[in-house]
């Protein structure tokens, strides 16, 4: 999630790997994610990027590193999609460990719906479309996101990009079925929240036992899939292919987001890359 943009303050650092840092995106649980420059490789063109850092002590695990670092490794070679930004590498054995991601210039979903309210049906069946490319895209890969959630969601003019993926260290049981569906499962409560403004289970993305979801809010036409994603047994929960062509009729999700979203998200959407060109003091070209 990008949010209160800043300039680099006196403990922040000024590199990270091959990335300049030019500012501040946003703080998690994880670490501080910045805006940095540079090119993942000798000869590769410099490009802007979001560098989240990893508290060290959350990938202590060696195991667990080595999955990280293959998951990165294939992002960077097999995962092409306008709906998945792009990795640009990562360094897990350093006193500061970090994993890039090309910059996407625009703002969470969890952002937006808190500041202007849920979308419109409309606008849910194209985002729902993009989403489910984006995980058929890292599932083609062998990579689950295993934290596809609102604030993982960034909304840019051009496309909805997934990020941060495979960064989830409490969900790291491998990419079995039972995964994959719970990346379905996170898809069907993020366009809950997405249309509603709340999630489906109690304020949680999780259910308790015998919990049905809380679909208030939610268009009659959209209840079948959303409730069909959240179901309790992960085998039935529809893949990702499937659900696309359920949730974006029209295919609208190859539209420019732009068309597709509200003028008031679009507004804010500019005001973001407004903020990371000021930070950069770079013009953003593309992607």
């Amino acid at each position: 999630m990008i949010q209160g943009m800043a300039g680099l303050g006196s403990t922040d650092p000024q590199q990270l790997g091959p990335y300049r840092l030019h500012g501040v995106l946003g703080n998690g649980r994880m670490g501080t994610v910045y805006l940095g420059r540079g090119a993942p490789q000798r000869g590769a063109r410099k490009q802007l990027v979001a560098v989240r850092t990893l508290r060290p002590e959350l990938i202590r695990d060696r195991p667990l590193r080595a999955r990280l670092r293959q998951e990165m490794q294939a992002a960077a070679t097999s995962v092409r999609s306008p709906y998945v930004a792009d990795a640009a590498g990562c360094e897990l054995d350093s006193a500061q460990p970090w994993a890039a991601n090309a910059f996407v210039p625009g703002a969470s979903l969890e952002l937006l719906v808190s500041k202007y309210g849920p979308l419109p049906e409309s606008s849910v069946r194209a985002l729902g479309g993009a989403l489910c490319k984006s995980l058929m895209a890292l599932h083609a890969a062998r990579i689950t996101h295993r934290d596809l959630g609102p604030h993982n969601v960034l909304l840019a003019a051009d496309t909805p990009r997934a990020v941060d993926y495979g960064l989830a260290l409490g969900r790291m049981s491998g990419p079995a079925t039972d995964e994959l569906a719970d990346d379905v499962f996170d898809l069907g409560a993020t366009l809950v929240y997405a249309c509603s403004a709340h999630q489906p289970f109690a304020g949680n993305m999780l259910p308790m036992a015998r919990e049905d979801p809380d679909l208030t809010g939610v268009p009659d036409a959209l209840c079948p899939a959303l409730f069909a994603c959240l179901h309790k047994t992960p085998e039935s929960r529809p893949p990702p292919d499937v659900l696309a062509k359920a949730l974006d009729l029209a295919d609208t999700a190859e539209q420019p987001a732009a068309e597709w979203l509200p003028e008031v998200y679009t507004h804010e959407i500019e005001e973001v890359a407004d903020g990371a060109r000021r930070l950069s003091g770079r013009r953003l070209f593309g992607r």
